[in-house]
C-alpha cells in the first residue's frame, strides 16, 4: 500500500505549514486541490516547497484530487458550494471528511454529514494550538485526533 493521500480544498489557512510537516513526517501525500492558479504559486513560496518534492502536488479538478485522496479535507467553509459536495459525493464515499473550522466558531453554511451520507465526516475545530473533534465515526476521529496530535497540536479536554 503506497502513502495516504490528503487532498485540502479551500484557503489554506495558517495551519497549513504545519499540517505539511506534520504530512511529510508521518508519510502522508499532500494534494492541493484549487482553480486558483495565484493560489498555487502563493503557497509554493509560503510552503518554501522545493520543485521537486513529490509529496505536495497541486490540482484543479476536485473530483479527480477527492478520487485519489484517503481523506478530504475543506480547510474553508465558506467556499464550498453544494455543487462542489455533489460532485465528489460519489467519490467520496467511505473516505473521511474533515471539515475544518477556527475558533470561535464559523457557522457551517452546508450541513456536510447530509450532503456527503456515505463518507465519515469529522468537524475539527482549531484555536491556536489546541483541536476538539466532532464526528460520528470513532474510527475517523482518531486518524484526524492522531493527525493533528503528530503535528504539535493539542486536544481540548
Amino acid at each position: 500500500m503506497g502513502k495516504k493521500t490528503v487532498a485540502i480544498i479551500g484557503d489554506t489557512g495558517e495551519f497549513c505549514p504545519a499540517l505539511t510537516k506534520a504530512a511529510v513526517q508521518q508519510d502522508f501525500r499532500l494534494l492541493f486541490i484549487s482553480r486558483d492558479e495565484q493560489r498555487y504559486s502563493a503557497l509554493k513560496e509560503q510552503l518554501g516547497i522545493p520543485e521537486q518534492t513529490a509529496e505536495i502536488e497541486f490540482i484543479t479538478c476536485e473530483k479527480e484530487g477527492c478520487w485519489e485522496a484517503d481523506v478530504i479535507a475543506f480547510t474553508d467553509t465558506m467556499v464550498v458550494d453544494p455543487g462542489l459536495l455533489k460532485r465528489i459525493k460519489q467519490v467520496a464515499t467511505q473516505k473521511i471528511v474533515l471539515v475544518i473550522s477556527h475558533e470561535p466558531v464559523e457557522p457551517l453554511n452546508l450541513n456536510f454529514r447530509e450532503l456527503l451520507p456515505h463518507s465519515k465526516v469529522v468537524d475539527l475545530r482549531l484555536k491556536d494550538k489546541e483541536f476538539v473533534t466532532l464526528g460520528r465515526n470513532e474510527e475517523a476521529n482518531k486518524t484526524v485526533r492522531n493527525f493533528f496530535v503528530a503535528a504539535g497540536y493539542h486536544q481540548k479536554s
